[in-house]
């Protein structure tokens, strides 16, 4: 049974700008609240629109261990009521939210080493549920295959590339579609994965998330790489 979504009043503490198109929010709960989450689930946004309740989905960026706080990262798109209003937002505001959706989280036990495949803010949740792996202490190998149109695109580089330091079972593989003075792959997700993978599929469970383009291409990969259909999980966005 699924669990009941709980509603809470949130204050916006902390707005950075990650791009010139995506800003990371943090929003700061009461005490009282219940914020708990499974690490790549996502909650909503409620707000008006033409007078009507509106509402809308974003994955959770952060940690379910993070106390009473919650991390989203959000693309402007043109056009779009709710991204527009979250970037007229301001440090202080308050925003009305329910919590927790989904079922876009890592299977457990770990019986499998771990491919996650993101593109854009498709990285969102997965940032949280790499977070939470090591956090408990995963020993499996884990890559994140990040794709992104232009080198300027790449969001959290520094905490993937200091998380490599950190574990040697992290692998991370930036590649941008439209390069100018990239240095590292080219080519998109799916590609990178064919490639990585050639001949060595046996014991990987594949994340992906992304727009649904991308995550049919990947899919279809996958599965011509004979990837069991039990291995592969897709959170979609539109």
């Amino acid at each position: 049974m699924a669990e009941k979504a709980r509603f809470y009043d949130a204050k916006i503490s902390k707005i950075v700008s990650l791009t010139s198109t995506v800003k990371h929010f943090v929003l700061d709960y009461p005490q009282e609240a219940d914020t708990n989450f499974i690490a790549g689930q996502f909650m909503m946004v409620h707000l008006e629109k033409d007078g009507k309740p509106h509402k809308k989905p974003y994955s959770i960026a952060s940690n379910p261990s993070l106390p009473k706080k919650i991390e989203l990262c959000i693309k402007i798109v043109e056009g779009g009521y709710v991204s527009t209003w979250f970037f007229g937002l301001k440090e202080g505001d308050v925003i009305h939210t329910s919590l927790p959706y989904g079922v876009f989280t890592v299977r457990e036990p770990w019986q499998e080493n771990i491919v996650f495949v993101g593109t854009g803010t498709g990285v969102a949740p997965l940032r949280g549920m790499i977070e939470k792996l090591y956090e408990r202490g995963c020993d499996k190998h884990i890559w994140l295959i990040f794709g992104n149109r232009h080198e300027t695109d790449v969001l959290y580089d520094d905490e993937w590339r200091t998380l490599e330091k950190q574990h040697k079972n992290f692998h991370y593989i930036p590649t941008v579609s439209r390069p100018k003075d990239w240095k590292g792959e080219t080519a998109y997700v799916q590609d990178i994965v064919k490639k990585t993978f050639a001949g060595k599929t046996e014991g990987l469970d594949f994340y992906g998330c992304g727009l649904v383009p991308m995550c049919q291409q990947l899919k279809a990969a996958l599965l011509e790489m004979n990837i069991p259909k039990e291995r592969i999980h897709f959170e979609q966005f539109t």
